[in-house]
C-alpha cells in the first residue's frame, strides 16, 4: 500500500512540473507596482445603471496606488 502511495505521489509530482513548464511557456512577467504608480481599474466586473453594458467605460481611472 505504501508503494502505490508513493507512486502516485511521484506521477503528481511529475504532472505538476510538466504543467508548470506548459504554463511558463507562455506567461509574461507581470508589471511592477508600486506606490505612487497610476493604474486603470477594469470595469469588467463593475456593474454600472447605463442601458447596455457596451456603452460603459473599459478602464476607470488612473488611480494612484
Amino acid at each position: 500500500m505504501q508503494d502505490i502511495h508513493q507512486q502516485a505521489k511521484q506521477m503528481l509530482e511529475n504532472t505538476r512540473e510538466s504543467m508548470k513548464e506548459y504554463y511558463d511557456r507562455k506567461a509574461t512577467e507581470q508589471p511592477r507596482i508600486e506606490v505612487g504608480d497610476l493604474v486603470m481599474l477594469n470595469a469588467k466586473n463593475i456593474g454600472t445603471k447605463r442601458p447596455s453594458k457596451k456603452l460603459s467605460p473599459k478602464l476607470y481611472g488612473p488611480f494612484k496606488v
